[in-house]
């Protein structure tokens, strides 16, 4: 079973986006009207340049709505945790740190303390 962990983007973010796209949309055909007034040699060099403008703007565009869109639904996913990768919090290091604890915190006496740590100390880890 996994558990997916989402974040509340800041207020602003929805204005950001928007302004990403608004500006990535008015730079798009600015990379064209290179392409168009390219004379001679430079049209191939052009070209190339237009290529790159335009697949740069486009996916800032598309981005920058997938991200708007997932604002919309009010929650972003960041991150998903499998339980299976979570490491055993009952390892040898963590039960003897926890007996210790229960010692410090006189909630054991000496006698049990040293009999659970013998117990511990006995397991194979």
């Amino acid at each position: 079973m996994s558990q997916k962990v989402f974040i509340k983007p800041p207020q602003p973010t929805g204005t950001m986006l928007v302004a990403q796209m608004v500006i990535s949309g008015l730079f798009l055909p600015f990379g064209i009207m290179i392409t168009a007034l390219a004379d001679g040699e430079a049209r191939l060099f052009a070209g190339f340049f237009a290529l790159i403008w335009v697949v740069g703007c486009s996916s800032i565009f598309i981005y920058s709505l997938k991200l708007y869109l997932l604002l919309k639904k009010g929650k972003i996913e960041v991150a998903e945790i499998d339980q299976e990768d979570v490491p055993e919090t009952s390892g040898f290091a963590s039960r003897l740190r926890d007996l210790e604890a229960l010692k410090a915190d006189k909630l054991i006496n000496e006698g049990e303390y040293l009999k659970k740590r013998a117990e511990l100390l006995r397991e194979k880890w």
